[in-house]
């Protein structure tokens, strides 16, 4: 396999990517003081990104929410989601960014866009190995070895491995609840994703997993704490505010596109959840710095792109 090294046009702390494949970036002093220095408007990436906040703190926009994150801890950002990375001047860390193709399915618990999770902390017992494991990747991204490209998939799985390890333990969930329950969640999310635009049945999805609903609705529980239905809901309407802030789609079109078939439904529906209707909440909520013409993608693989 032929490695490329991509250099920064401010020479900063050099990123390298494994054929556009893999990338490790040092979030430097260097680094960091670029990043902050410049304003950036939300974006999706065409890639998985984790982002390791080891010191400092950051400002992590995530499909319309703002949380701080503090140190330590670990973000998911899921290829599609829309979010900024906006770091404290004392930041410190590192980025890893694959694509899908170079480890499909890599986890449909942290890489989907149901759980609306934005940050999960790590435990200080946690912090050595986990700094370790990154140590290795970072090494294997600039080693020059024909089979690294092998070794970074069984090193990214093992730090996916533990960054699931950690966000189970936030649900408090026994070893023993796991195995069958999560398949059957995984199952779930990733036939939500494929079919949440004309599926809007829990029935329909417990059938076409081969489950009853009471089973599937007790999984939901176990791992998002909502029933089926109101996970499809959550799902629908995360892809209904996505839209209204950072499209020009008008509201109808947003509804057909979401699979209502009638407009004045698709209001009732999102001003029971969030006591607004659409138009209201893209007046009052809709970012500022977002243009009109709709989300930014950023380009693939860039080591000068915010995280």
């Amino acid at each position: 396999m032929t490695k490329s090294t991509s250099r920064a046009a401010s020479g900063l702390a050099l990123p390298v990517t494994l054929d556009e494949e893999v990338m490790f970036i040092e979030l430097d002093r260097q680094r960091v003081a670029s990043l902050a220095d410049r304003a950036d408007a939300p974006h999706r990436h065409d890639y998985q990104e984790i982002i390791w906040i080891s010191a400092g703190s950051a400002d992590h926009l995530l499909d319309g929410a703002s949380v701080r994150v503090p140190a330590p801890s670990l973000l998911v950002i899921p290829q599609g989601r829309i979010h900024r990375f906006a770091p404290a001047p004392r930041l410190a860390g590192c980025v890893v960014r694959f694509r899908e193709s170079f480890l499909p399915g890599a986890s449909p618990i942290l890489f989907n866009h149901f759980v609306g999770y934005s940050s999960i902390p790590v435990p200080e017992e946690v912090i050595a190995g986990l700094n370790a494991l990154l140590a290795v990747i970072r090494g294997e991204t600039r080693a020059g070895d024909p089979y690294a490209d092998a070794t970074l998939r069984h090193l990214l799985r093992a730090l996916i491995a533990k960054i699931e390890m950690l966000w189970l333990r936030l649900l408090e969930l026994q070893p023993q609840e796991l195995t069958e329950s999560q398949r059957l969640w995984e199952r779930f999310t990733r036939l939500v994703e494929e079919k949440y635009r004309v599926e809007h049945s829990a029935g329909g999805y417990a059938g076409a997993i081969g489950v009853s609903l009471r089973r599937l609705n007790a999984v939901a529980r176990l791992f998002a704490g909502v029933t089926v239905l109101e996970a499809i809901d959550r799902r629908l309407m995360l892809e209904a505010r996505r839209l209204l802030l950072f499209t020009a789609d008008g509201v109808g079109e947003i509804s057909f596109a979401l699979g209502f078939e009638e407009h004045s439904y698709f209001t009732r529906v999102f001003r029971k959840r969030f006591g607004v209707t659409p138009t209201q909440f893209r007046a009052s909520n809709r970012p500022a710095e977002t243009e009109s013409s709709g989300i930014r993608k950023v380009p693939a693989f860039h080591p000068d792109v915010l995280p």
